[in-house]
């Protein structure tokens, strides 16, 4: 009995640890209930800004309610995990420390993604007027008001957030250059490097899964070149760093020797073989 006493104990100490809690009170203390609709807007928004840190957050958990209270429209909710049923605190804690970090900055806080951000606006702009709204973490004296300057802060990060240009980015594309090297023929590790004419020293590594433009890179080899794919750059740099390489177009290449041997023409006696080792050897 005393064992599972204590099981259930530390069940709820888990609980009350991932517990995040959203409180809609009447503005006037003559106003004993509070509107049924605003309450349930509010706790739609509030439930949906959950769901999209969650998914930002690469967590796939279902929302229980622990607790309810209809004196002063009071819910009590712990993201668990859907097969287990076991609470998440870190979870209900990274939604908690970050709303509070963006409610006092108005700077995204780590975690918070533009989808995750602007779940949390439409929240703080559904809180009706004749009302008050304050969320937790479980604990009843700290607790955080939505008034105005928390519903500009968001609005705020929510702009930073938009306007924040990634370290990296891709966008899809053509690049012409040299075909310089080609790495490897592997089909596991297929890839060359493009030379492009105004950053030589900048050589963009190229991958490519079709083995149909072995061929292209073998007539393109040490020749200009197009390609189309992928193309992936580094913040404030105008060539891309790698490319994943969809198509190529060969816009001009080297003639093989031999080419090259035929239009000279070869000494009396000699054969191509032997006189391309001529050469090489310095004979």
């Amino acid at each position: 009995m005393t064992k599972k006493t204590n099981d259930n104990n530390g069940t709820t100490k888990r609980r009350s640890a991932s517990a995040l809690s959203l409180r809609v009170e009447a503005v006037e203390p003559a106003q004993r209930n509070v509107d049924a609709e605003h309450f349930f807007t509010v706790a739609e928004r509030w439930l949906r800004a959950l769901q999209a840190f969650a998914h930002d957050s690469g967590q796939r958990v279902t929302w229980e309610i622990v607790g309810l209270k209809k004196s002063s429209a009071f819910v009590q909710v712990i993201p668990v995990e859907p097969r287990t049923r076991e609470p998440i605190p870190e979870l209900a804690k990274k939604w908690d420390s970050g709303f509070r970090e963006v409610s006092r900055t108005g700077h995204p806080p780590e975690g918070f993604r533009p989808d995750s951000l602007g779940a949390l606006e439409a929240f703080v702009k559904a809180v009706p007027t004749n009302a008050i709204v304050s969320v937790g973490n479980g604990r009843k004296k700290n607790v955080i008001s939505i008034t105005a300057e928390v519903q500009r802060r968001v609005e705020e990060a929510v702009v930073a957030a938009t306007s924040i240009v990634p370290s990296e980015y891709s966008v899809r594309g053509t690049l012409r250059g040299r075909l310089a090297v080609l790495n490897s023929w592997n089909p596991a590790e297929r890839s060359f490097r493009l030379q492009v004419p105004l950053a030589p020293g900048k050589p963009v590594v190229c991958t490519y899964q079709d083995g149909q433009l072995v061929s292209e890179l073998g007539l393109g080899f040490e020749g200009t070149i197009e390609v189309e794919g992928l193309l992936h750059y580094r913040r404030g740099d105008v060539w891309p760093y790698q490319a994943e390489v969809e198509s190529i177009r060969v816009l001009s290449h080297v003639a093989p020797l031999t080419e090259l041997i035929g239009l000279l023409g070869l000494p009396e006696g000699l054969d191509s073989v032997t006189y391309v080792r001529s050469i090489r050897d310095a004979e």
